[in-house]
């Protein structure tokens, strides 16, 4: 009789698996009582010599399979040595993992050179995540954590915890899969129509500055003559914390110094720059907060989606985004995970495990107590595990709304300021409008008033001429009437002295003089 009021409790896979495991178990168990019951009757009925003629034999067999083993394993070491590690992917297709999305081969067709404006990648609307189903990495630490974050096909990336620039050409990787590869190997059997290079943070405190520089040409060049129609595209270096667990190893100064060198060689070789710094570095010129992964050198996992949707959003040209890009995760395994250790990459035994946790690299603390757990679910637990389902429900929408609502608040403010600012610009320029105004006004009665004043001047100065004129006239005209009286005054004199000459005593014509003097005819008169 079923003691539930609802449906019987499902049983989840794990659960599952736990049975099966308790049943195997409880078999073996069985068949070793059996075997034991066996082998003590036989024991009973055979004597002591034939017991070590059995024991000799059974030796011998062990040590005979021990040698074939050893030989077995010897041959393919020794295969795989000669083969620089070739012959492990072969028959395995491009992408060395039958359950990996396999990555699209290049071809002339899709291979283009940069030009001075297309070096620097820039944003594409609409990116579709295809784009990644043609790319593949080459990287460090932080290429690892991308990959462990569940961001990049394990197979699609050849990284390595510490390695550097000038070491990576000769080293051996091993990544999430077991999967061995040289990048010689990795480069020929992945034909991407993209290869991203992610180097150049290990080692940057190179003290040759010319050494720095050359390996990473070379390094440039190898991969272009490895994957000849492959597009490469040189990543930036990305932002560290200036104070953080490196800061001896490593500071952004160096950092902007060689992105500056790896834009330059990507103009030189007509390949590709993609400045993921644009995304990752504050506005004091330090890797963002929310993006440090706790030592200030490797990214946590927002900083890993940052990068990532920034490559999605900055892709080469030409390069197609059709379809769907799937991660097939593979969880990295602790006890086979390689690690560039030393000086040139800064890690070292103290910070080894914090290192190994930002990677995402973690042992599976459920596994060893998975057998404890019921095997059964009561109703009051799926009840609890609903109820914290729509708790979290209602946290997320909670969190959704209240950033909802700062959105149109930040909206509203950004709307306001502009506003503001239209305003003000609106006044700005009235007053500015009307101060010309005023200027120009100012500026033609300056004029008139200057022109008034120069014909003023001028008025002045032709009344004065006038006078001046009419003066001389008069002064002219009065020596003149002058010169006229003295020449008058003389000519009277003259006649009076004639006159007397003559001896005239007669008295009468001195009244007739006389009278005509008194006519008012004068010499002068009759002159005129």
């Amino acid at each position: 009789m079923n003691r539930f009021k609802g449906p019987l409790p499902k049983i989840t896979l794990k659960e599952k698996r736990i049975h099966m495991w308790n049943d195997i178990f409880k078999k073996l168990r069985k068949i070793k009582r059996n075997t034991a019951r066996k082998l003590d009757n036989i024991m009973q009925h055979i004597g002591t010599k034939e017991l070590i003629a059995i024991s000799l034999g059974i030796v011998v067999i062990a040590f005979a399979v021990i040698l074939v083993m050893a030989h077995i394993s010897g041959v393919k070491k020794n295969s795989l040595s000669e083969n620089d590690g070739e012959n492990q992917i072969a028959n395995e297709g491009a992408s060395g993992d039958g359950n990996m999305p396999v990555v699209e081969i290049a071809s002339k067709e899709t291979k283009t050179e940069s030009t001075p404006d297309t070096t620097v990648l820039v944003k594409k609307e609409g990116a579709k995540e295809g784009y990644l189903n043609r790319c593949v990495f080459l990287g460090d630490s932080r290429t690892v954590a991308m990959v462990n974050y569940g961001f990049f096909n394990d197979d699609s990336a050849l990284a390595q915890i510490g390695i550097s620039h000038p070491a990576f050409a000769s080293n051996k990787f091993m990544n999430n899969a077991g999967k061995e590869y040289t990048m010689k190997s990795y480069l020929e059997s992945h034909q991407a129509q993209v290869i991203y290079i992610l180097l150049g943070v290990n080692g940057i405190n190179d003290s040759s500055e010319d050494h720095y520089k050359n390996t990473f040409i070379s390094l440039i060049d190898r991969v272009a003559e490895l994957a000849p129609n492959s597009n490469i595209v040189l990543v930036s270096i990305g932002p560290v914390d200036d104070n953080g667990r490196y800061k001896d190893y490593v500071q952004n100064a160096l950092i902007d110094k060689y992105n500056d060198f790896l834009l330059e060689i990507a103009k030189e070789k007509h390949i590709f720059y993609l400045d993921i710094s644009e995304v990752l570095k504050g506005s004091d010129g330090q890797v963002k907060s929310e993006y440090n992964g706790g030592d200030g050198l490797h990214y946590s996992g927002k900083g890993c989606e940052a990068i990532f949707n920034y490559i999605v959003e900055h892709p080469v040209p030409g390069i197609s985004d059709d379809g769907e890009y799937v991660v097939k995760y593979v969880k990295p395994d602790p006890n086979k995970v390689k690690v560039t250790t030393g000086d040139e990459s800064g890690i070292n035994e103290g910070n080894f495990g914090d290192l190994m946790d930002i990677m995402g690299i973690t042992e599976d603390q459920n596994a060893s107590d998975a057998s404890s757990q019921s095997s059964t679910v009561t109703e009051d637990e799926e009840a609890k595990k609903k109820a914290e389902e729509e708790k979290k429900k209602q946290e997320e929408e909670e969190e959704e709304a209240a950033k909802k609502k700062a959105e149109e608040e930040e909206a509203a403010k950004k709307k306001a300021e502009e506003e503001d600012a239209a305003k003000k610009k609106a006044e700005e320029e009235e007053a500015a409008k009307k101060k010309a105004e005023e200027e120009k006004a100012a500026k033609e009665k300056a004029e008139e008033e200057e022109a008034a004043r120069k014909k003023a001047e001028e008025e002045e100065a032709a009344r004065k001429k006038a006078e001046e004129e009419e003066a001389a006239r008069k002064k002219a005209e009065e020596e003149e009437r002058k010169k006229q009286e003295e020449s008058l005054n003389s000519g009277s004199t003259e006649n009076n002295e004639g006159n007397g000459d003559n001896g005239s005593g007669d008295g009468n014509e001195a009244p007739t003089s006389q009278s005509e003097g008194s006519s008012g005819q004068t010499p002068e008169d009759n002159g005129d």
